[in-house]
């Protein structure tokens, strides 16, 4: 499922931007705000300041159960007018919860993705854009309980490495001048440790 949603991803986002460059010819960058290529009367090189509220689920039967916070940096170059590149850094906490086992509970993630946005100019003050993101997810350790006894307190706990694993990130949003709106998908390759993919609403602010 995580592979079909990736192609599908990278198909749509290849052909929206060869739409848009085939659709018209880009112009450079402008800071006249009554231009069409107005966008958000920023420069080429941006950095993002983001923070979100989500959930996250460890298993199919537990989809958006537990609570997430994420906060990100995201430095940006635009390639054009419509198409943006750039490095997201993020932070992800979440709380423990509860499963058949006992409570169970996790380190936050941390992450680096490589992030590519193809941004739809309506006017100057609203900017839909959709993107992907792909790169590694550290997972830290996990705890859960080690005995039959999941309703105990006394019984040993045992913690896990989790790594380092391969993550995409899909996103759909809008720019509202240096304000941000956007939901968030990270898919981690984590099969060991119950699931650990989760989903944000994300705001941010482009410096």
């Amino acid at each position: 499922m995580k592979k079909l949603l990736f192609t599908l991803s990278a198909f749509f986002i290849f052909q929206a931007a060869k739409a848009q460059n085939s659709s018209e010819t880009l112009r450079p960058l402008t800071n006249d705000q009554n231009s069409l290529d107005f966008l958000q009367y920023r420069d080429r090189w941006n950095l993002k300041i983001s923070a979100g509220l989500g959930a996250t689920y460890r298993n199919e039967a537990n989809f958006l159960k537990t609570s997430a916070l994420s906060i990100s940096a995201e430095p940006s170059y635009r390639l054009t007018n419509y198409i943006a590149v750039g490095l997201r850094g993020e932070y992800t906490f979440m709380r423990p919860y509860v499963s058949e086992v006992g409570r169970v509970k996790a380190d936050p993630i941390g992450s680096l993705s490589a992030t590519a946005d193809i941004i739809k100019l309506w006017n100057h003050k609203y900017a839909p854009f959709i993107g992907i993101g792909a790169g590694f997810y550290r997972l830290g350790y996990g705890q859960f309980p080690a005995g039959q006894l999941p309703t105990s307190e006394q019984q040993p706990v045992v913690r896990k490495n989790l790594g380092t694993r391969f993550g995409v990130s899909p996103r759909i949003g809008i720019n509202l001048q240096s304000f941000s709106i956007s939901i968030e998908m990270n898919l981690i390759d984590e099969k060991v440790f119950y699931n650990r993919d989760y989903m944000t609403l994300k705001i941010g602010y482009t410096l």
